[in-house]
């Protein structure tokens, strides 16, 4: 049905124009005839963990297949970090036996394209400074990536993809923030895509209640104390710049393997559940191994359904 012939129906073709409230009518009118649409459909991934032991391998091929077999099925795979074990205090061989097992069960096991977001256990920082691997550069060349953040134009959507991860003043890993490189990056990347709604993925929350409340100690004399691997550091300084571009409608995370949803300021900040749950111990707290469906719309509005893949220990 056109727009004609349904005012027509409705009797208010020749009234349209004259009765108060017309624009919220027309409106109305407009979202019946142009209902909103679908741009895209990705999953998300995040902390996997894989490793040789503990069933790991089955589990990330049992999650890849549950993936592709979705009848409504995505078209790429957003990965937020965390895919091995851990890089970070193990030997250079322990490392590359976990990146090659990830890179063998991509190939055998999954069809869907990647995009990759660094974890804190994906950087190699065991002390080896002096090998050129060391830090990021290692896990660098395992995602096939140039540089550990970035920005891309995808289904009218303007996608950015932030590090979380810096080493400490001392240089030891690791704290959860910016440096200030890359937040005068992302200060001019937003400022050059006004147009597009915006989303933001980060290994680590930036904002998070679940991270506070349920992942901290909580200590008599001082309240809920928050480690500064925990969540974004610098979240106020973040936030104080979100406020300023009301096109960033959403911020994906992963790293406390927790499910949650915080609403601040217009902009919802989703952390999603690991792909290896408790480590591969079983669920972390009431959150099952599990990865979200994420629908994005035209006018800006966003879907995240989270979804366990069954696995059990």
């Amino acid at each position: 049905m056109d727009r004609r012939s349904l005012l027509k129906n409705l009797g208010l073709g020749a009234l349209i124009g004259a009765l108060p409230g017309t624009r919220v009518l027309a409106a109305a009118t407009e979202s019946i005839i142009k209902p909103k649409k679908r741009v895209l459909r990705f999953a998300h991934l995040t902390d996997v963990h894989l490793e040789p032991e503990m069933k790991a391998p089955e589990g990330l091929a049992k999650c890849l297949h549950h993936i592709q077999s979705q009848k409504d099925a995505p078209v790429f795979i957003m990965n937020t970090g965390d895919c091995i074990m851990d890089a970070l205090k193990e030997p250079k061989d322990r490392v590359e036996v976990q990146w090659n097992l990830w890179h063998g069960l991509m190939k055998s096991d999954n069809s869907l394209p990647i995009e990759y977001c660094i974890g804190n256990h994906d950087i190699w920082g065991a002390g080896q400074t002096t090998d050129p691997l060391y830090g990021k550069k290692y896990s660098l060349e395992m995602m096939r990536l140039e540089k550990p953040y970035r920005s891309f134009d995808k289904a009218g959507w303007h996608f950015i993809i932030l590090d979380s991860i810096q080493p400490k003043n001392d240089g030891s890993w690791y704290t959860c923030k910016l440096d200030d490189e890359q937040f005068d990056w992302l200060e001019k990347d937003l400022a050059a895509n006004t147009k597009l709604p915006v989303i933001i993925f980060s290994h680590v929350p930036i904002v998070s209640a679940a991270t506070v409340v349920v992942d901290n100690k909580f200590k008599e004399n001082s309240g809920y104390e928050l480690g500064v691997g925990s969540m974004h550091t610098d979240a106020a300084r973040l936030v104080a710049l979100f406020d300023q571009h009301p096109n960033i409608k959403l911020c994906m995370s992963g790293h406390i393997h927790l499910y949650e949803q915080v609403l601040y300021n217009g902009v919802t900040y989703i952390s999603n559940g690991a792909v290896s749950g408790n480590w591969w111990k079983g669920v972390r707290y009431r959150t099952e191994n599990g990865y979200a469906m994420v629908n994005l719309y035209d006018d800006g509005s966003f879907e995240n359904e989270y979804i366990p893949y069954g696995w059990t220990v």
